[in-house]
């Protein structure tokens, strides 16, 4: 299936479903966190749940690719615009038509975004570990993640959300729970 992510409600065979899962990187391509998670929590079903997985916003104030300095502000308007050759698996590899647009949603954004959006948060987990070697100074585990050397400071690199519809799904303007279903 193709679809413009905001319209995910009409791409999909079913009108609601039991997990509804956003996987890492995702986030970032999306001008509108909000119109996102209003999408993203319109499939969840009543007794249902969306669960998140994410590179956490705070790697984006560290260096690009060179290391751990922060170089960025953490809260950045509109998108970052770059045109870099490399990707995020190898930063040497070459590329072509590399102009991208990135948009620099903070944690607060994303899980307002999710509660804006009807869902109550379960849990919000913030991991010191990562999938890939987002800067120069992570090492590789055995476990294939990828984390500070021992001694320096522990970063949040990533994070994990669970949010949860009510049961009863209640009428749009009314808070969950209250009123009759429909």
């Amino acid at each position: 299936m193709c679809s413009d992510v905001y319209e995910a409600a009409s791409a999909v065979p079913e009108a609601d479903y039991d997990i509804v899962y956003t996987s890492t990187g995702a986030l970032d391509w999306l001008p509108d966190v909000r119109k996102w998670a209003e999408a993203a929590a319109s499939l969840v079903a009543p007794g249902g749940f969306l669960y998140l997985a994410e590179f956490h916003p705070f790697t984006h104030v560290l260096g690009d690719h060179s290391g751990t300095a922060i170089e960025h502000g953490y809260f950045r308007p509109g998108p970052v615009v770059e045109d870099l050759p490399g990707t995020y698996a190898d930063f040497n590899a070459p590329t072509v038509h590399n102009l991208s647009y990135e948009w620099m949603h903070t944690l607060g954004d994303i899980v307002s975004a999710v509660a804006a959006a009807g869902l109550r948060l379960e849990f919000l987990h913030e991991h010191d570990m990562t999938l890939f070697q987002r800067v120069s100074e992570l090492n590789e585990g055995a476990d294939g993640y990828w984390r500070m050397p021992e001694g320096r400071p522990r970063l949040p690199l990533m994070f994990s959300l669970k949010a949860s519809r009510s049961r009863v799904r209640s009428r749009p303007g009314k808070a969950p729970g209250y009123g009759p279903a429909t």
